[in-house]
């Protein structure tokens, strides 16, 4: 008896007990410390086979680098007469249907608005067109190749643009400061230039050099606005105003083969200047280094100071010799 009694008191202690503690008489256990997270290297006991974040965003960058610098250097190239090293890495072919495809869109939104070809204006810019387009290909890449096209659109822009392939359009906007054939060629010149150093090529070949920047900028610092901005100022812009110089570098080189007067280039970008001002009325021009554009004193100077380095080929090929003038002028004289 005395067995059993003691038994029933102890199961009665367990469930009065086990009661309490389930209905909050007894206090509850204290909570277990919490879970240290250790950002340290060195006090990390559990690691990634590849390491912390920042190793890890590390090597992203050390690979995405090198796969960069590799790719460049399998399409680096040379700019034709500059011998500038830049990367195009799409085909002139590609490029070309590029182009034609862009110059397609210009069409169909200028429809209505494209001169006859049998036009006085449309024959004049032609004309003055294919001869520049001669010397063009004589200075391009082996197998690259134009189809050559000259539209007059007529429309107040002062504008004209030659796409990839030899796509070239005028707008009549820009014909009243062009004067004579030579200041008509300089703009051919400068336009074709574009289209002859594949610059349309390496447009797009910049542009995902600066996604690559942006991607592994964008793992330190995230804010894509200032980013873009930087990247615009610094790169974008400044790329943009280097190509333009060397269009008109390229352009010069272009007139004198073809036999224009390069000396028309610099007159010409300063009546561009004054019907840009005139068509602002009276608004300041942006400062140049937000410009595509390189400022137009800038852009006169170069021309300027690059004269003397094309006037030699120009009146050696397209201007008669002393001898040949004499005799020139010994058959016109009646006696």
């Amino acid at each position: 008896m005395h067995l059993l009694r003691s038994a029933w008191q102890a199961i009665r202690h367990l469930r009065t007990g086990s009661a309490q503690h389930r209905f909050g008489i007894f206090p509850p256990s204290p909570p277990r410390p919490p879970t240290k997270v250790y950002f340290s290297r060195r006090q990390s006991q559990e690691t990634s086979p590849w390491g912390s974040p920042s190793s890890r965003q590390w090597l992203f960058i050390g690979v995405t680098f090198a796969g960069g610098v590799v790719y460049y250097v399998v399409h680096i190239d040379r700019a034709p007469l500059t011998q500038r090293r830049r990367m195009i890495d799409i085909s002139a072919d590609q490029e070309a249907a590029i182009g034609k495809a862009n110059f397609q869109m210009v069409l169909t939104q200028y429809h209505g608005r494209i001169l006859p070809a049998t036009s006085a204006t449309s024959r004049y810019v032609e004309r003055i067109g294919k001869r520049i387009a001669a010397s063009a290909e004589a200075i391009s890449p082996p197998g690259v190749h134009y189809q050559w096209e000259f539209v007059v659109i007529d429309s107040p822009e002062p504008n004209a643009f030659c796409l990839p392939g030899g796509k070239v359009a005028v707008f009549t906007g820009i014909l009243p400061i062009l004067v004579d054939e030579n200041s008509v060629a300089a703009v051919l010149a400068h336009e074709i230039a574009h289209a002859v150093a594949r610059h349309g090529a390496e447009k797009l070949a910049f542009a995902k050099i600066l996604l690559l920047l942006q991607i592994v900028i964008n793992q330190f610092i995230d804010t894509r606005l200032l980013t873009n901005l930087l990247m615009q100022l610094l790169l974008t812009l400044p790329f943009s105003r280097r190509m333009e110089s060397e269009a008109d570098y390229i352009g010069l080189h272009l007139m004198a083969a073809a036999c224009f007067d390069p000396q028309a280039m610099a007159p010409m970008f300063e009546r561009m200047k004054a019907l840009r001002e005139k068509l602002m009325r009276g608004h300041r021009s942006p400062p140049s280094y937000l410009s595509t554009h390189p400022a137009d004193e800038d852009r006169v100077a170069a021309i300027i100071r690059w004269l003397p380095e094309v006037l030699p080929e120009y009146e050696a090929k397209c201007l008669p010799s002393g001898r040949e003038w004499r005799r020139t002028l010994r058959s016109l004289s009646p006696f």
